[in-house]
């Protein structure tokens, strides 16, 4: 039998599945616990997050840089 992976909801001491798994009755599986909530977000696409930067052109980019007033401690 392949690996299934399905999503789960422990309701009232039991597990209730979102969907059907493909199982005989009686069958015996084995169960592990992952919480959804943990597990890591997916990344939107590189291409939405790059429209959102801001573009200045290199002068200006060295003008910050070299500017007293930029710099976290004042120097």
């Amino acid at each position: 039998m392949p690996v299934t992976t399905i999503d789960a909801t422990f309701e009232n001491g039991v597990f209730v599945p979102t969907q059907r798994p493909i199982l005989a009755d009686h069958e015996r599986v084995r169960l592990t616990i992952e919480p959804i909530a943990a597990l890591p977000r997916r990344s939107k696409p590189r291409g939405r997050r790059r429209s959102k930067r801001i573009h200045i052109n290199p002068s200006l980019a060295r003008e910050i840089a070299v500017s007293q007033e930029f710099h976290p401690d004042g120097n």
